[in-house]
């Protein structure tokens, strides 16, 4: 009986041990795909909630899939904490290996920090970029990153309001004021747009800038602010805060943020609308109701040469990261660059061609192409956040949102310009 028993237990035994010894080599032999073994580079990726993020996933993704010894860690902030956490990281020394950043003032800062790979050596084969393309990145000769796309600011226009009120669209700040005026008259609303948001109100503050005189003069009066006292920006400044005391915009445009303003006008909310080219995905996107009766012009301040907008997204390699120890993985990220920018241009149509080989579908995009078209001859200066310095800008924003509230007059305005 009881060698029956210890029979029965050793086969019990066998049988448990047997499956141990399977599982171990089946674990062996059919491990996962995602198992880390094979990987030699693991490339840590921070950027900003949106299209870019959604692109940035999609294009990566095709990369590991070609590259099984590379794996990528994104990270996506929200817009509005980004730029803190990244200034976070540059007090730590915790910067990922590759993020998103603007070119100008805000790239110079960390070139002249030293944080920031200098790709010129590697892009002296590659001259596919448009002229002008690379001019946000570039300092003293070094070209310090690619560019995504490029942006222009243009005025929409709800063709219905216009149409049925029989006004013609303005081609100066005259005829704008007047235009603002009889839309009142009529109990339309002129103008949308999101005042929370400072980028937003300086849209208008630089394009009447330019009205005046050339855009180019306000590098010369960031680094010598007397130069706010001339007619140029004081004209501009009366201006802006005549459109404030006009009440061209909606009830609400104080508290509004820029996305729901945008989306208010697809709603068929407000005649007019002064936005970044990258609005029409908005205006043109399935849940617009006017997409198919928006006209698409100049700011109205009478200068035909030039706009606001250029070339200033983009992705920078960490000089200390990963991707300067290999030449495959520099080249790595010039190729998720030209990638990314061809599927936002191209596909869901984001952004201006910055590419000699890319164009815009007229038929699939026609806002954009209609932003492109008005622009691509002019000249463009970028905004004002990327030209002054990180003191400079804060103080002009808040200036600017305390003009746009009506709390300071134009005299307020550029003395506070002026303490700088």
């Amino acid at each position: 009986m009881k060698s029956k028993q210890m029979a029965k237990l050793l086969i019990c035994l066998g049988i448990m041990l047997c499956i141990f010894l399977l599982k171990i080599y089946s674990n062996f032999i059919w491990r996962e795909n995602s198992d880390k073994k094979h990987v030699e580079d693991v490339v840590h990726i921070w950027t900003i909630h949106g299209d870019t993020a959604n692109v940035l996933r999609k294009v990566v993704k095709e990369y590991e899939g070609n590259n099984p010894n590379i794996e990528f860690d994104i990270t996506v902030y929200k817009n509005e904490v980004y730029q803190a956490a990244v200034n976070n990281a540059l007090m730590t020394d915790n910067l990922p290996d590759m993020f998103f950043w603007w070119g100008f003032s805000k790239l110079e800062r960390l070139v002249d920090a030293d944080m920031v790979y200098d790709i010129t050596l590697e892009l002296e084969k590659n001259q596919d970029i448009i002229e002008g393309g690379k001019d946000a990145f570039t300092f003293d000769g070094k070209t310090y990153a690619l560019p995504l796309y490029g942006w222009t600011a243009s005025l929409f226009c709800n063709q219905r309001i216009f149409e049925q009120n029989n006004l013609e669209y303005p081609t100066d700040y005259s005829q704008f004021v007047s235009t603002i005026r009889e839309l009142q008259e009529k109990k339309e609303i002129p103008m949308i747009t999101g005042a929370k948001e400072g980028w937003l109100s300086s849209l208008y503050y630089m394009s009447l800038v330019q009205g005046e005189e050339t855009g180019k003069n306000i590098f010369q009066a960031v680094k010598n602010n007397a130069l706010f006292l001339t007619p140029q920006f004081t004209d501009a400044t009366y201006k802006l805060y005549n459109l404030v005391n006009l009440k061209a915009w909606q009830d609400n445009y104080l508290e509004s943020d820029a996305y729901n303003e945008a989306y208010s006008f697809a709603q068929g909310n407000g005649a007019m609308l002064y936005y970044g080219s990258w609005a029409t995905t908005l205006i043109e996107g399935e849940s617009s109701k006017i997409k198919e009766d928006v006209a698409v012009i100049p700011f109205p301040n009478g200068n035909n040469m030039e706009g606001i907008g250029g070339f200033v997204d983009t992705f920078v390699i960490n000089k200390e990261g990963v991707i300067p120890k290999k030449v495959d993985l520099i080249n790595m990220y010039i190729d998720i660059m030209h990638e990314m920018s061809d599927l936002i241009v191209n596909e869901i149509g984001g952004g201006i061609p910055v590419y000699r080989d890319q164009r815009i579908d007229a038929q699939r995009f026609p806002l954009l192409y209609a932003c492109w078209e008005i622009n691509k001859n002019r000249k463009l200066y970028p905004a004002y956040d990327q030209i002054m310095s990180e003191e400079l800008s804060a103080q002009y924003y808040l200036l600017l949102n305390e003009l746009m509230a009506g709390e300071i007059a134009q005299e307020e305005f550029i003395e506070g310009l002026m303490l700088q």
